[in-house]
């Protein structure tokens, strides 16, 4: 039975470390609604693109300054800005107030709001950018703690049952 509660040591410490690190590893990396601002201006045009792992992107160009704005088919109303959305909109965007912009050189969009005067306009808020963004994440750290509970759960099992069997050394002359 001792043999048992080391083998639960064991697994337990395994299963713990390996929780815990699924846990940090997928800490959301996104920014605080303090970190961002409100962008206001006309659209110039739209492209619509594949990024290499097949993700769909629609980008925003605007008539004053040449960046690009990104917003990624994993947003929540992908479809209704991707079709909607077209030239000489006045579109408001939440970006980064200083956000570098990724590899393809574009600056995310964490929110978004059109304004369109026939038609009640678009409207992606902050939220449920974050919580769609977010939810893969935060299933992982969920996952991670289960695992790491049940390591500490093992390691605890181990301990109570090293202290409850006793140790009976063996006689070395039978």
């Amino acid at each position: 039975m001792r043999v048992f509660a080391g083998w639960l040591y064991v697994l337990g410490g395994v299963s713990a470390v390996f929780g815990a690190a699924l846990c940090f590893a997928h800490i959301p990396n996104v920014p605080s609604e303090d970190q961002l601002e409100w962008y206001e201006g006309f659209l110039r045009g739209i492209r619509l693109e594949k990024d290499f792992d097949g993700t769909d992107i629609v980008y925003f160009i605007y008539r004053d300054h040449d960046k690009r704005y990104r917003y990624v088919s994993r947003y929540p109303q992908y479809v209704e800005v991707r079709d909607r959305l077209g030239i000489n909109r006045q579109v408001d965007i939440l970006v980064e107030i200083d956000g570098k912009p990724g590899l393809d050189g574009a600056y995310d969009v964490w929110g978004l709001v059109e304004h369109d005067p026939l038609h009640e306009g678009t409207v992606v808020t902050y939220q449920d950018i974050h919580d769609e963004v977010t939810e893969t994440d935060r299933s992982w750290q969920a996952v991670g703690m289960y695992g790491f509970g049940g390591g500490v759960l093992a390691i605890l099992l181990g301990y109570g049952i090293r202290r409850a069997v006793p140790h009976v050394p063996k006689d070395p002359t039978a």
